[in-house]
């Protein structure tokens, strides 16, 4: 399914994010559902510093690097097997892809995105 929205399209679902894979898309905003499977370190670099961790996508082999901005949004408690739905924006690359702008965007450039842990939505 894609959704217009003011910042491109919105692709909804796993096997949306599994197209885009295939597709070599990049700047779509996508939700996903999956575990995680790997907490990695901290990024810190110019352009602020970054919560990571891989998620492996749920019915599939593809995995995601979440790429969570610490300066804008909040840190999610997540743990390596936790269950995670994540909405963010999707960039192509040959490891699976990542997701990026997963919090609230303060100058409106991007729709607003979010990971959701236990039942809380983190933005």
């Amino acid at each position: 399914m894609v959704v217009a929205s003011s910042c491109g399209a919105v692709v909804a679902g796993n096997a949306a994010v599994e197209r885009a894979f295939a597709s070599h898309l990049s700047g779509i905003e996508v939700t996903a559902d999956g575990a995680v499977t790997r907490v990695l370190a901290d990024d810190t670099g110019p352009s602020g510093t970054h919560q990571r961790f891989i998620m492996k996508v749920r019915g599939s082999t593809q995995t995601l690097l979440i790429d969570n901005n610490l300066d804008i949004g909040k840190r999610v408690p997540v743990a390596s097997g936790d269950d995670v739905v994540v909405h963010g924006e999707y960039v192509w690359n040959e490891q699976g892809g990542l997701i990026h702008f997963t919090h609230h965007d303060p100058v409106h450039t991007h729709e607003d995105g979010w990971i959701e842990l236990k039942g809380i939505r983190y933005s």
